[in-house]
């Protein structure tokens, strides 16, 4: 595609994107921005829509990066209409998950701290009141902490920089652009240029096109949105029936309202334009699929965009037609196909819809995620649970959306799209979100339905897993009551399930064995089977908790064999995991790191922030029983920062607070407490992957030990690594940075530089990519 649209659901939350374009020009802001950072710690780049803030505030983090040793992160907020979630946005961004239902603004200046990071808040202009404050209240908190943002306005709060974003250079005189130097040197001239060159190869800028380039550059002012629209055009004009209808297009608006900019006035004319070469149907489309914030699927657009004048087998030509118009991009990261718009462009379509078209389309935006969520649920025990994590991941956005939407216009349903996503929540660590739903829903709902009954129990499940028992005795009171008058086997089962749960959190072991028995048995009579084998993997660890150890290991048996019959990975890892804990309770300590590694290959596969977080802290208990108390401490300090991002309350089941404690105290009697500090430190500071390579792969030093056969086949005899070296080698394939590697191992990143070169130099390598593959080579051949 020809527009570039800065796409943040193919990158981990809060990464910087990758381009999918070239950067073009401006220079001159760059510097100038640069200049603001270095006297202020809040820059806004504002400027109307299109001009490209976003862009050039994603350059700019690129380029200053190296300055933050904690790197840069994105807060996306273009899809974003709630101020009250704005918080939550920046905490998953920057890495948090909370640790109570409601976001607290004390809970992420104690983790941004002294932390030495640039935020990024995009597309502000919407929530400006609410990202100001935030804003101000970080700044006052964390000094070491750098804002960027980009808004139609500025926040206009103390010590705010601000560097408009003007349109594109263009050349000043009528005869300027005759020149070749001068048509060159045009930031406009150079962006159409390139665009163009994209759509039809071959194109550029010579004695014929010239002329007709900068005419067109000129009378869209320079706009970018405007001249990448107009670059499509191509495909279906020839350059000089281009310039000419856009020329008598935008003409035609310099008579429009005085008080408006005239690009503002230019840009809507570009779109105007886009919209009049569409046929009526693409036109409706475009319209109706605006309802759609974040992006789309196709089998989304065909189910709200039919109807009426569109027929279900035609939206599929229509979105081909708003593609290639570049009304709509294809999102190529996503699994299946998937589409978005511009902010603009969306705005641009939802303007065009009546208030009656809007709440019709709402309700069918509405009605689409809820069958969607409860297809997920049902699906979730099999071998799908991947792919689903990554669907309702890609429509988070749209999630929210709905349920914003049935709130007012149908709670019931809103409440069906939240519980249905219950395992999602929990994987992606948005307890503290959901749960902020779940009291929103319940009070919009207040009728004692089964909904009502199944979101109380969710919140009840939830509120134990933060550690707020206090409120659950309350919502699984009113919940059994409302199951006992409906007659609703399915939600009594949940709310005694959960009765189990909160009974094991407490240590009253028997209840909780007992309870948690009768939910499998009545779960699998009612052939629920995710709540089957949840309730498995927790009368398995409740009976370890309580030193039945062969009945334990029984039921993780019987769980493992059940999952792994219909294909479910999720409650099978977390049973693994328990029946690791119980293996190292026994003193087999081999086959408990086994475990605990199996699991962990599970977890990073879903991507499953709290079970990594729980893998971590058993392994750190293994190692330090292995005696390594410096790694064990490591993983400890990843485990403990995991946890309080997710909001998972570990002091709150005694037992396993009892294996925390011992494993700590194992490693600070077996190294210094200087050193225990040290290792503790760095390992909180790791990345997630990071984290999971000191687990896995802090054994499997000897895997890259031997000689590779090839390197004895096929070169000059090559020194032999070091172990240290050999570590180093296994962390750069396993794609970690320097800086990544030295907190891994406590070492400084000069060290590790100088590993690399020695491991290049003896190896006969010439970059990081041919490590990666010398070590995979060794590892086959060993």
């Amino acid at each position: 595609m020809v527009v570039t649209v800065p796409d943040d659901g193919g990158a981990a939350a809060g990464e910087l994107p990758v381009d999918l374009t070239r950067f073009i020009g401006r220079r001159r802001e760059l510097a100038a921005a640069r200049q603001s950072f270095e006297r202020a710690r809040l820059l806004t780049l504002t400027g109307p829509g299109g001009v490209g803030k976003t862009r050039l505030a994603l350059q700019l983090a690129r380029d200053v990066s190296r300055a933050f040793d904690e790197g840069v992160r994105i807060v996306a907020l273009a899809d974003l209409q709630d101020p009250a979630l704005l918080g939550h946005t920046v905490n998953a961004a920057v890495g948090i998950r909370e640790t109570s239902a409601r976001w607290q603004l004390d809970t992420l200046v104690e983790y941004l701290g002294d932390r030495q990071m640039l935020i990024v808040l995009d597309n502000c202009e919407h929530l400006v009141e609410a990202a100001a404050e935030l804003a101000a209240a970080l700044l006052r908190s964390c000094p070491r902490l750098r804002v960027l943002a980009t808004s139609r306005q500025a926040l206009n709060i103390d010590g705010e920089a601000v560097v408009p974003v003007p349109p594109l250079s263009v050349p000043e005189t009528d005869n300027g652009w005759q020149r070749s130097a001068a048509a060159a040197e045009s930031e406009a001239v150079s962006l159409f240029v390139d665009r163009a060159a994209s759509v039809v190869p071959g194109f550029t800028l010579n004695a014929s096109t010239q002329p007709q380039v900068v005419e067109l550059c000129r009378l869209l002012d320079g706009i970018p949105l405007a001249i990448e629209l107009a670059a499509v055009r191509l495909r279906v004009l020839p350059l000089s029936e281009l310039s000419a209808r856009m020329g008598d297009r935008y003409r035609l608006l310099t008579q429009g309202s005085r008080t408006a900019p005239a690009r503002h006035q230019t840009l809507r004319a570009c779109i105007d334009w886009t919209f009049d070469l569409c046929s009526p149907a693409e036109r409706l489309l475009w319209s109706r699929l605006s309802v759609f914030t974040g992006g789309f699927g196709l089998d989304a657009a065909e189910a709200v965009g039919a109807g009426g004048a569109i027929d279900r087998d035609e939206v599929l030509d229509l979105v081909a037609g708003l593609v290639d118009k570049s009304i709509l991009t294809r999102v190529m990261e996503a699994r299946e196909p998937r589409y978005q718009m511009l902010e603009t462009i969306r705005q641009y379509g939802a303007d065009r819809l009546d208030p009656e078209a809007q709440a019709e389309l709402d309700g069918r935006h509405r009605r689409w995620y809820v069958a969607l969520a409860e297809r997920a649920d049902a699906d979730w025990p099999g071998p799908r649970q991947m792919e689903w994590l990554e669907r309702l991941r890609w429509e988070h956005a749209n999630l929210r959306a709905a349920l914003n939407s049935s709130l007012t216009a149908d709670p019931a349903a809103g409440m069906r799209l939240a519980y249905s996503i219950e395992n999602y929540w929990l994987a992606r660590g948005f307890l503290a979100e959901a749960r902020q739903w779940l009291d929103r829903l319940a009070s919009a709902g207040q009728e004692p339905t089964v909904e009502r009954g199944r979101v109380l129990r969710l919140n009840a499940w939830l509120a134990i897993l933060q550690g707020d028992h206090d409120v659950v005795p309350r919502l699984l009171e009113e919940a059994a009551g409302i199951a006992s008058a409906t007659g609703d086997p399915l939600l009594s089962a949940f709310v005694d399930q959960t009765g189990g749960l909160l009974a094991l959190f407490r240590g009253d072991l028997a209840v909780a064995v007992e309870r948690l028995e009768e939910a499998v048995e009545r779960f699998a009579g009612l052939g629920h089977r995710t709540a089957e084998v949840h309730s498995m993997f927790e009368v398995g660890l409740a009976l370890s908790l309580a030193g039945e150890g062969e009945r334990a290991a029984a039921w993780h048996r019987r769980c493992y064999e059940t999952t792994t019959r219909i294909g479910e990975s999720w409650w099978r890892s977390f049973s693994l995991w328990a029946f690791g804990i119980e293996k190292l309770r026994q003193g087999d300590v081999v086959t408990a790191a086994q475990l605990e590694r199996e699991t962990l290959e599970l977890k990073r596969q879903l991507d499953d922030q709290l079970g990594i977080a729980v893998c971590l802290e058993a392994m750190s208990w293994i190692v330090a029983t292995e005696g390594d108390a410096e790694r064990a401490a490591r993983l400890l300090g990843a485990a403990d920062a995991m946890l309080r991002k997710v909001g998972m309350a570990l002091d709150s089941i005694p037992r396993l607070w009892a294996f925390h404690l011992q494993g700590e105290d194992t490693m600070r009697r077996r190294a210094s407490e200087s050193r225990f500090r040290s290792a503790y430190s760095a390992g909180a500071s790791l990345s997630t992957d990071a984290a999971v390579t000191l687990a896995l792969d802090g054994a499997a030093v000897q895997a890259v030990a031997a000689p590779s056969r090839r390197r004895e086949e096929t070169g000059p005899a090559q020194e032999t690594l070091t172990r240290r070296e050999q570590e180093i080698s296994l962390l750069v394939a396993r794609g970690l940075t320097n800086r990544e590697i030295a907190s891994t191992l406590v070492i400084s990143v000069r060290t590790v530089e100088k590993h690399v070169d020695h491991i290049m130099s003896k190896l006969g390598l010439g970059n990081r990519t041919q490590i990666a593959a010398w070590v995979a080579d060794t590892r086959d051949e060993s």
